[in-house]
């Protein structure tokens, strides 16, 4: 006798896994700046191995990066004042200066550039550079292909207003680089190279200018020979000796 052919059973369907929802863009952005938060926020010693005690006094990475106090970083005479520095007797220019009178005036003076000043206060800076356009003339206007063109249309318009100027308003170089007479001599070295200028105009606190400092008198201040000094006997016997 045939016994019935009998079917496996039907197996249902699996059911599609559904997955979790891809969370959205800002979220993700979101953690990722919180994650670098910690980060920087962190202190350094756990990381290189130190106790907590120790790592509780350490400051944050990122501003332990900007105010080092390492004294190998910085040369001498890094926090004199540059009102001790600068130079008090300034040669200076006026607005409605004839262009060629101070072009005189600065190489009289054997300087590279003055000042501007208005009622005692600093508008502007002329210097050689900005005499040259007088010589170039519109041979130093940038031609097609040097640089964008919204920049290049720019540029030559600035240069334009020099080679056509007749006045040291019209050719002097504005927004001069300036820095307060309580100032250190660090923060006026990197001034100069933030601003990409070699000299900064000394200011009061209204504004008015006491003097100018150059990059040549700061590398030279960085540069003088530290004097040693003598014992306190030597020179109690040296001041008696002279009287």
């Amino acid at each position: 006798e045939r016994r019935p052919l009998r079917l496996p059973a039907a197996r249902a369907a699996p059911t599609p896994c559904r997955s979790q929802p891809a969370p959205p863009p800002t979220a993700k952005m979101l953690g990722m700046v919180c994650f670098a938060l910690s980060v920087l926020r962190s202190p350094l010693g756990p990381r290189m191995g130190g106790s907590r005690a120790a790592a509780s006094s350490q400051r944050p990475l990122l501003v332990s990066f900007f105010s080092s106090n390492d004294p190998n970083e910085l040369w001498s005479a890094s926090d004199d004042l540059v009102s001790d520095h600068m130079k008090r007797n300034v040669v200076y220019l006026e607005p409605d200066q004839d262009l060629k009178t101070a072009g005189h005036i600065l190489n009289k003076a054997g300087i590279t550039g003055a000042p501007v000043l208005q009622e005692g206060k600093v508008v502007g800076i002329l210097s050689q550079t900005d005499l040259l356009y007088k010589v170039a003339g519109r041979a130093s206007l940038r031609l097609p292909g040097d640089g964008a063109a919204s920049t290049r249309y720019v540029d030559n318009t600035a240069r334009l207003q020099k080679i056509e100027a007749t006045s040291v308003a019209a050719a002097m170089s504005r927004n001069p680089a300036c820095i307060r007479e309580d100032a250190t001599m660090q923060e006026a070295a990197a001034r100069m190279l933030k601003s990409r200028h070699n000299r900064l105009c000394v200011i009061n606190p209204v504004g008015r200018l006491v003097g100018i400092i150059t990059s040549s008198d700061v590398v030279r201040l960085a540069l003088r020979e530290e004097q040693p000094r003598a014992p306190a006997q030597q020179a109690g016997r040296g001041d008696a000796a002279t009287q």
